[in-house]
């Protein structure tokens, strides 16, 4: 499974640039320094001064992280060295492959071949130089699946990782890390923590970003909501309780975040809705963060919608 099969429009422009509050001038002259990704290069000359831009998620995560960085001061040639690894092709997980049927692996990723390149692809898939002429057989709305930031978007939206970006230097080379913690595993968690304490903390200068923060971030701010929705990021029940936040006839939402039944947050329509607990129902929503949840509306009447994704999860 990838993160096309899931949120099949999450490669399509809909993101005005103008939401992530970075201005048209600062986007040009990121773009003229090659800060930002082109799936096919084109001279400077071409680059967009009026119209509007739109970005996709993926491109607009990587804008986010390149404000983030800037305004650490990090200079280009640093984010430069960082885009090289988020946008390098991603690493297949070799014990993953191991463990699939030859043919599987091949039919997966043949799917992903516009038809009429299959055939010519095939021999590259078997000697497995095929990463590399990606770009020669890809368009652009699936050459995110093969790259770094796609499995990224993938391990926050969808497996429920905490992913950081650690940045260092060594002797004038930039170190760029990723990093993942299973929130759904311990010991995953315990692990990697005791990793970046002894190979990064106690040895050398960091700059640690976390990109799950980035992503909550377009969940939580309400400005997002519309855009969230044309990416289908929440189904259909799921919109029924982001409408209910706004709603004066809903009296409470109660979110039951495992199976155990314990309540683990309580939203009271009394208190103000653009609240900090409304933005955390919203990124619990856009994260799947969630067994089930329960609405409340003032005639009483109840509505219950369960996670889909985890049971989607339990009965593979």
């Amino acid at each position: 499974m990838n993160i096309l099969e899931i949120y099949p429009k999450i490669s399509n422009k809909y993101i005005p640039l103008s939401l992530l509050d970075v201005s048209t001038r600062n986007y040009i002259h990121w773009k003229k320094e090659n800060l930002l990704f082109r799936y096919v290069d084109k001279p400077t000359n071409t680059i967009e001064k009026r119209e509007r831009i739109l970005l996709n998620v993926f491109d607009a995560f990587w804008i986010s992280i390149v404000k983030e960085l800037r305004e650490f001061n990090v200079d280009f040639p640093t984010i430069r060295a960082v885009k090289e690894v988020l946008y390098a092709n991603a690493k297949f997980n070799e014990e993953l492959l191991d463990a699939t049927p030859k043919d599987d692996f091949i039919n997966s990723i043949l799917n992903k071949i516009p038809e009429s390149h299959r055939e010519s692809f095939k021999p590259y898939l078997l000697d497995g130089s095929f990463i590399d002429l990606l770009k020669d057989f890809i368009d652009e709305k699936t050459i995110y699946l093969f790259k770094n930031i796609g499995v990224i978007l993938f391990d926050i939206l969808y497996r429920e990782y905490f992913v950081s970006l650690v940045i260092a230097k060594e002797d004038e080379h930039v170190i760029t890390q990723i990093l993942r913690l299973d929130s759904t595993s311990k010991s995953s968690m315990t692990n990697t923590i005791d990793d970046l304490y002894s190979n990064y903390l106690t040895k050398q200068t960091i700059l640690c970003i976390p990109l799950t923060n980035l992503v909550w971030k377009m969940f939580e701010d309400p400005n997002f909501e519309k855009y969230n929705t044309k990416y289908d990021f929440f189904t259909e029940n799921e919109q029924v309780i982001l409408e209910a936040l706004n709603n004066d006839d809903c009296k409470e939402i109660k979110v039951y975040k495992h199976d155990s039944g314990d309540m683990s947050l309580n939203l009271m329509f009394e208190e103000n809705v653009k609240n900090e607990k409304a933005n955390e129902v919203r990124k619990i929503l856009g994260l799947k963060q969630y067994e089930k949840m329960e609405l409340t509306y003032r005639n009483n009447n109840h509505i219950t919608i369960k996670n889909q994704k985890k049971i989607i999860l339990k009965n593979q």
